[in-house]
């Protein structure tokens, strides 16, 4: 098993990160020119949360520039100079999500070519990133059927390349008889899906009090059987 909790994965983004806004502010601020890191990364954070909650209410393309402005507080003017309209809005968040899943999920000290370890530590880490992320993740799912063809295409890249890497590691578990797993295209397939549960449907969780720790204990559990692992 690993040694991480959310409470570890929390210092370790903290350490490689910053912060998602921080981020946001990194990737865009020399083609949007800006200039004063504070008060955009301030900025980027009421627009965007401004965005979730628009989206969450009415929808991310019924969401007119003028809502958006009147839900953030932030001018027209000043929403133009973030952004020149809704794809771009979209796009920036994919981008800066599929930045800092690449640093965490990438991010393991430990390559002792144990694939079974590796899958763990991917499914674990991803499902701290999703709770850190819970809007940006639940956004980019929920709202990537309205998007332009370009972005669309870009979302689904990033889905099929996380479920290609979880199939590398179980069929490198099954190469290395560390697994007798039948059907590994579908055990990764479901996996993603175990992982998708819980940024899409948190309150089901809530209600029962199951943490992220909780979580990724009973999903890991529930990897081993469906790998075949030996004792």
């Amino acid at each position: 098993m690993i040694n991480l909790s959310y409470a570890t994965f929390q210092t370790e983004f903290n350490a490689l990160v910053a912060d998602e806004w921080s981020c946001l502010f990194d990737l865009n601020h020399e083609k949007l020119n800006l200039k004063n890191r504070n008060t955009a990364t301030k900025k980027f954070q009421t627009i965007i949360e401004s965005v979730f909650i628009l989206s969450n209410s009415k929808g991310f393309q019924a969401m007119t520039m003028r809502d958006l402005s009147q839900q953030s507080g932030v001018s027209m003017g000043g929403l133009y100079k973030y952004f020149s309209n809704k794809t771009q809005i979209a796009a920036m968040i994919h981008g800066a999500l599929v930045h800092m899943a690449e640093i965490c999920l990438n991010n393991t000290e430990t390559r002792d070519q144990d694939p079974i370890f590796e899958l763990n530590e991917l499914l674990a880490r991803h499902i701290y990133l999703s709770e850190r992320l819970k809007k940006w993740f639940y956004f980019v799912f929920m709202e990537s059927k309205c998007l332009d063809k370009q972005l669309k295409e870009k979302i689904m890249a990033s889905e099929q390349y996380m479920e290609a890497t979880l199939l590398n590691r179980i069929n490198a578990a099954n190469d290395q008889g560390l697994s007798q797993c039948s059907n590994p295209d579908f055990v990764a397939a479901m996996l993603k899906v175990m992982l998708q549960e819980w940024y899409l449907k948190p309150w089901k969780y809530q209600q029962k009090n199951i943490s992220a720790d909780q979580y990724v204990a009973n999903l890991l559990f529930s990897a081993y059987q469906l790998l075949g692992v030996k004792s």
